[in-house]
């Protein structure tokens, strides 16, 4: 019970924030090289405009014993971590205690009170939640064995809250070209895919305005040039990846038997996997100002209708939205009419109208599992190379 009133009030906060103007993003794990250090109950992104936005984190219990102190303690140490402008505690602690030592903190408090005004007034009915997301997906019974979509979900959630930029960008770009060719291999559960695809295409929308915001007031030139060393590199215009390179072929050349001529080869084989990453699509569309600041607006769109209740809220996309979604199609070399004119096996033709509360769905036997024969590529674990 504990767990599904947290899950239910970090859908209000989410919600609330949402409202408010936020992309906000629930259940994101943070790593670190690899491994798990903890979970974000809330993120929030706002662009402000310029060159200017802003992260913030949002910790949300709702429990018998809140331990209020230590979540503000634990929210502004993971403030510092995250590199976020804000820390926010969401708390039914009443402890007068615990709003000073928020104040003395620098951490914005959402008291019990504002919790119960929010929770009368509040109202997102023609959405899913977070859970109800999951259960929808779920109904595609090989959803594990079938390249783990629900784990590349959330590898592409983990890599925006742990630093977002071009190296974000890369993985939900190559999550987008995962769920976009299952609309075409996966006809009978397409709309899980096509839900799936249009949540990674609003993450690679925010990952890639993280990365060109310090691009602001560069000329077209320089934002175009910034643009494809991030898009083929992944990294976010330090030269990391190039000096990486450089320094190992170094070391082959230097020390190892006929290191020269192997040094060569290798550096001509991985010029060429560079160069057939198509960054000059993204860079070309990017480097001027107009199609830049629809990032954010087309984010929260794209995110909102993957969410959609009815399914047929994932149909009728606006101009901007088809606009973004044919360049990353362009980008991956996916047909457009995979994703414009998805032959939609809906599971479920209805609107959603009653909420599911569980993610134990029904799944068909093995024998009817949509798995097909094509090979499965899991966007996780490939080079950017190989994605794209």
């Amino acid at each position: 019970m504990a767990n599904q009133k947290g899950a239910s009030l970090e859908e209000l906060v989410r919600g609330y924030f949402s409202q408010q103007g936020f992309f906000a993003l629930r259940g994101a794990s943070f790593q670190f090289e690899g491994g798990e250090v903890t979970d974000l109950d809330v993120w929030l992104y706002w662009r402000q405009g310029g060159g200017l936005r802003t992260r913030s984190l949002v910790d949300v219990k709702n429990k018998r014993s809140p331990k209020a102190m230590e979540r503000i303690i634990w929210a502004k140490g993971m403030q510092s971590v995250l590199g976020c402008d804000r820390a926010l505690v969401a708390t039914t602690d009443t402890d007068l205690r615990v709003a000073r030592f928020a104040r003395q903190q620098n951490v914005s408090l959402l008291t019990k009170t504002f919790i119960a005004r929010l929770e009368n007034s509040f109202s997102d009915a023609d959405r899913l939640t977070a859970e109800e997301f999951t259960s929808n997906i779920r109904k595609y019974p090989g959803v594990k064995q079938d390249g783990d979509w629900l784990g590349v979900v959330e590898s592409v959630k983990t890599a925006l809250v742990s630093g977002g930029g071009f190296a974000a960008f890369n993985q939900s770009v190559a999550a987008f070209k995962f769920f976009a060719q299952k609309l075409k291999t996966r006809s009978r559960h397409s709309e899980q895919a096509l839900r799936c695809a249009y949540l990674m295409s609003a993450y690679s929308c925010i990952a890639l305005d993280i990365a060109v915001a310090p691009l602001n007031f560069e000329s077209s030139e320089k934002k175009y040039e910034s643009i494809m060393n991030g898009v083929k590199y992944g990294d976010n215009g330090e030269g990391r990846v190039q000096a990486s390179i450089s320094s190992v072929l170094e070391v082959i050349s230097s020390r190892v038997e006929n290191g020269r001529v192997i040094a060569a080869q290798a550096r001509g084989a991985l010029d060429g996997a560079f160069s057939a990453v198509r960054a000059e699509v993204i860079a070309e569309f990017f480097a001027t100002d107009a199609p830049s600041v629809s990032l954010f607006r087309v984010a929260k769109d794209l995110e909102r209708r993957a969410h959609a209740s009815n399914s047929a809220g994932l149909l009728g996309l606006s101009i901007e939205e088809k606009q973004l979604l044919g360049l990353l199609c362009d980008f991956t070399e996916v047909a457009r009419t995979s994703v414009f004119s998805p032959q939609l096996g809906l599971s479920d033709p209805v609107a959603v109208t009653s909420r599911i509360k569980s993610d134990n769905v029904p799944v068909a036997s093995a024998d009817t599992q949509d798995c097909g024969d094509s090979p499965q590529v899991d966007p996780r674990g490939e080079t950017q190379k190989k994605l794209l």
